[in-house]
């Protein structure tokens, strides 16, 4: 019994303070291979458009210090999944010509809320992505690609089922983005 309630008081403040995380993002978006690009050449640059580079936090007692952040660089990994994704439908993502269709990829939202209180059960995890492609011709493609989830779980969230859940919702707004027909037709076209 003395050794009960030492462990009973340990799992119970354990539900009170929670440390920081640091989240590798690795999206990687299902895209069917096709032609759809003709071997058009596409730029793609991203743009982190977020106030704070934190997703959001862990919430508990100490919510404002119990950061969960990305441990890699979100720019280059959207980017490349993007890049990965046009080159499966056939555009020329990765040795762009000087004269490239632009494709700005822009992070307009990605945020990890958890309930209230000191033990999180629940977080909604949500993301806005945009597109906005240009032609030779000065016309542009704008598209908004939104996706997000509620988790709930028995426990608080550990670091690996947080980046699951992250890359979940990333994966289902790229992929969004990368079968938009209206986007696609507009890079593919001479």
């Amino acid at each position: 019994m003395r050794y009960l309630m030492p462990a009973i008081l340990m799992f119970a403040l354990s539900g009170c303070a929670l440390s920081p995380q640091m989240i590798t993002v690795q999206p990687s978006p299902e895209v069917t291979a096709a032609n759809v690009g003709n071997n058009q050449s596409v730029t793609v640059s991203t743009v982190d458009q977020r106030e704070q580079q934190a997703f959001g936090t862990r919430g508990g007692v100490y919510g404002n210090t119990s950061l969960i952040r990305p441990a890699n660089d979100l720019v280059a990994v959207i980017t490349d999944a993007v890049r990965k994704g046009l080159q499966a439908q056939g555009f020329n993502a990765f040795n762009p010509t000087d004269d490239g269709r632009p494709l700005e990829v822009r992070i307009a939202t990605l945020s990890y809320v958890p309930e209230e209180g000191s033990v999180v059960n629940r977080v909604e995890v949500n993301t806005v992505i945009e597109a906005l492609a240009r032609n030779p011709q000065g016309d542009e493609y704008k598209g908004v690609y939104r996706a997000g989830n509620t988790y709930e779980q028995p426990l608080t969230p550990s670091a690996a089922r947080n980046e699951m859940m992250i890359n979940e919702v990333l994966n289902r707004a790229l992929k969004q983005l990368l079968a938009d027909p209206k986007l696609l037709s507009f890079m593919a076209a001479q």
